[in-house]
């Protein structure tokens, strides 16, 4: 029965975050790729090493600092721009790949804003309530349904 709570709480969680909007979801990816940073130290897998990863964030790094994050929730609502067509190009490991080194740069230069944290209103907060709760193999389940939509736009 608790495994029963455990997953609709997660699926209540999935559905909250298809429903939220652009800056919500940014702040999501942003704290799901800094948990799994925080607990996996280990071996990365191959996506992590991609071209085509590695390309997408070149290009994010070419956007002026001040526009990236406005970029990234055009990339997560389907604007077409040339970032989006991009990330539409990369499958489920990239897209998570991808997150993940946004969001674990190097030292000092994480190309996600470390004003995402100091941003975050109610519906952000509940949401990220909700997975601060969840143990690592959860938050990479609920990453990889996050990135493996079809359809990222905001409904």
């Amino acid at each position: 029965m608790e495994a029963t709570v455990v997953n609709f709480n997660l699926e209540n969680a999935g559905i909250q975050f298809n429903q939220a909007n652009a800056q919500t979801r940014l702040v999501v990816l942003h704290y799901l790729a800094k948990q799994l940073h925080k607990a996996s130290k280990t071996a990365k897998p191959g996506a992590f090493f991609s071209q085509k990863v590695q390309g997408m964030l070149k290009q994010v790094q070419q956007v002026p600092r001040e526009e990236r994050q406005e970029a990234l929730q055009e990339i997560l609502t389907g604007t077409p721009t040339r970032l989006t067509e991009v990330y539409e190009g990369l499958d489920t490991n990239m897209r998570m790949a991808f997150w993940y080194r946004l969001a674990n740069g190097r030292k000092g230069d994480s190309l996600l804003s470390k004003t995402l944290a100091s941003e975050v209103n109610s519906e952000q907060a509940e949401l990220l309530s909700e997975l601060a709760s969840r143990d690592s193999n959860e938050l990479v389940s609920f990453l990889r349904k996050a990135v493996a939509e079809k359809e990222l736009a905001v409904r």
